[in-house]
């Protein structure tokens, strides 16, 4: 409702502009309107304009021409990176399948600061009367800003659609089935150019819709798990027809001998006729949930709208999908996955020391992806402000930030077969805090006593039927300890027995005083935690509730507990199942910190959530 609100808040704005003479509201750097989503997104058709657009003061990049007369009716936009590589195009009075009435496009990227300095990374300017631009960038830092600046060449003016997909790339692609490119999940992608038929342009065989090959893309996948697929195919110059023809490989993913089309797509112009006649054949194709026919042949006849059934996978068959561009122009094209069923390959992850640390704190990342087969290559990008920014290999690595905010960490792994995925995480870097203040003096009842007990013993607090109690000394609690000891009770009588276990993860939930009520921050390091003993389902969890030391032990401990039981009913919600869960809980007298600053007492507030992994 708010995108539909925003949208609709600046198509009215866009239209007074016109009326009045108004410049956009996006008509400098500094008001650069916010794109929110960069998956694989388009605007509406002339949904942005330049008309009345005024100088933005910075300097025209290289191949924007500079005649004495224009203008420079620049418009601009920015986004966030969610991944390293955006494709943008700017879509104006196209001959034939018009998206608005700019002409000449031209299109500029940038990063830096609107109020300092920046720098050009793509510039493309629509020379022919194509009115079309489109660029890819690459190298992107995820969490950076982006900059987009929109103008029209020759002086010229009027409205325009913009798309933009922010992904993580995959491999290139082979014009042949035989080195098609391995898809092993649904992510969006774009490709960017189409050139070719391969060493095999005879490949799609007499059963197909579509006649021959002339500028083709070949993909292969294997099911993993059973159900529908929808794809959506979107040409990057709205005037090229894609056609494309989807086979079952019986003989697995390495055998394209005996493949058996399945659906097959090759509407489009019908020569001779006005283009209002055939207009549905053009533009987006694939395969759609409420579709009912397998095959659309040339033209455009009665029936045909450029979209086929969806197709339900079995888990194990292998499928191939040829992507033609029939005007042979060279332009790429875009795909969205859909459906119910998936893909098999490797689950990208990685695990991080903390989820929240200081600026210049030691950050600790390691790859925790899983696959049957090899995984040969491991990428890391660690976001924004990161010494290093990158790195490769499998980890750990160590990585320190020198700003503070959210970072955006992604790794993308590839396998021996060229399957490639990516995963994204999110951390937050804040300020180092000052020294603390001593305050000691100025809250007396706060002074430790003259003798303070030597020994620290535990004292149980019962916590809620569905969670177990376990013991353990203050030794082993310490954070730096690698060894941790659970005691476990059989079902079948009150016996007990002490385990050991590899403590694989700590996380810490913070609360402030009084609390128990978790936060948006602790929900991002609990589904961290929800991540990791899902992929690691022998794995379990130990949950540690603490307070401060000021009210009585008996408050402290029911406190305490509370938080640990807000903690257990969240991963619990996720799917944790409750006999993996141990929760314990310290009283006043197992207070961890020894400083008693104010600032001390409130890193005792919180709850230690320790993954362990059962020792061989």
């Amino acid at each position: 409702m708010r995108f539909q609100k925003t949208i609709f808040t600046l198509l009215v704005s866009s239209m007074l502009a016109v009326a009045l003479g108004a410049a956009p509201a996006n008509d400098d750097c500094s008001s650069a309107y916010l794109l929110r989503n960069v998956d694989n997104w388009c605007s509406s058709p002339a949904q942005f304009t330049n008309y009345a657009a005024t100088p933005s003061g910075l300097l025209n990049p290289d191949c924007f021409p500079s005649y004495m007369l224009d203008a420079d009716n620049d418009v601009w936009f920015r986004f966030v990176a969610k991944a390293t590589t955006v494709n943008v195009s700017v879509i104006g009075d196209v001959p034939g399948n018009s998206h608005g009435t700019l002409r000449y496009p031209q299109l500029a990227v940038y990063q830096g600061s609107c109020t300092g300095s920046m720098e050009l990374l793509a510039c493309i300017s629509d020379a022919r009367g194509a009115n079309i631009v489109e660029t890819f960038v690459s190298n992107l830092t995820p969490g950076q800003t982006y900059y987009l600046r929109v103008d029209g060449r020759n002086n010229a003016t009027g409205s325009f659609q913009l798309c933009v997909n922010n992904f993580n790339p995959v491999s290139s692609p082979s014009s042949d089935c035989a080195t098609a490119m391995v898809l092993c999940d649904k992510s969006s992608f774009t490709i960017p150019k189409m050139q070719g038929v391969g060493r095999n342009g005879n490949e799609l065989g007499s059963a197909s819709c579509v006649p021959q090959e002339s500028s083709s893309a070949w993909f292969k996948w294997t099911c993993d798990k059973p159900g529908s697929l929808t794809f959506t195919l979107r040409p990057v110059n709205p005037t090229d027809d894609l056609d494309f023809v989807l086979f079952l490989l019986p003989n697995g993913v390495d055998d394209c001998s005996q493949k058996i089309p399945v659906r097959c797509m090759a509407s489009g112009e019908n020569v001779n006729q006005p283009f209002e006649m055939w207009k549905r054949c053009t533009g987006a194709t694939g395969l759609r949930s409420r579709e009912v026919d397998m095959m659309e042949g040339e033209g455009c006849d009665e029936f045909d709208n450029n979209f086929v059934a969806a197709v339900q996978m079995q888990a194990g068959q292998s499928y191939a999908l040829v992507v033609n561009n029939y005007h042979n122009s060279g332009n790429g094209f875009s795909i969205e996955f859909g459906g119910s069923g998936t893909f098999a390959g490797p689950t990208a992850h990685f695990t991080v020391s903390k989820l929240k640390i200081q600026e210049g704190q030691e950050l600790w990342v390691k790859n925790a992806s899983k696959f049957s087969g090899a995984i040969v290559d491991w990428q890391y990008n660690f976001g924004v402000g990161a010494k290093p920014s990158t790195a490769k290999g499998p980890g750990p690595h160590k990585v320190v930030y020198k700003t503070t905010g959210k970072k955006t960490i992604t790794i993308s792994i590839e396998t021996e077969s060229g399957c490639k995925v990516s995963k994204s995480r999110t951390i937050t870097v804040v300020p180092r805090p000052k020294d603390p203040e001593p305050v000691v003096d100025k809250v007396p009842e706060l002074k430790p006593s003259p003798n303070p007990p030597e020994e620290k013993k535990e004292e149980e607090q019962s916590p809620p039927e569905s969670t177990q109690v376990v013991e353990e000394s203050e030794e082993t609690a310490k954070e730096e300890e690698e060894t941790v000891s659970v005691q476990h009770t059989h079902r079948n009588d009150t016996t007990t027995y002490w385990v050991d276990y590899k403590l694989k993860y700590i996380g810490k939930v913070y609360f402030v005083s009084d609390s128990f009520n978790l936060d948006q921050e602790d929900y991002e390091i609990l589904e961290e935690v929800v991540g990791i003993l899902k992929l690691n389902p022998d794995w379990r969890v130990l949950i540690e509730g603490r307070a401060n030391n000021i009210p009585s032990d008996d408050y402290i401990r029911q406190l305490a507990a509370n938080r640990s039981q807000s903690v257990v009913d969240y991963l619990i919600s996720k799917g944790i199942s409750e006999d993996r869960i141990n929760v314990k809980t310290f009283g006043k007298k197992n207070w961890r910190v020894r400083d008693y600053s104010l600032y001390s007492r409130r890193k005792d507030q919180r709850v230690d959530i320790k993954i362990l992994a059962r020792q061989e």
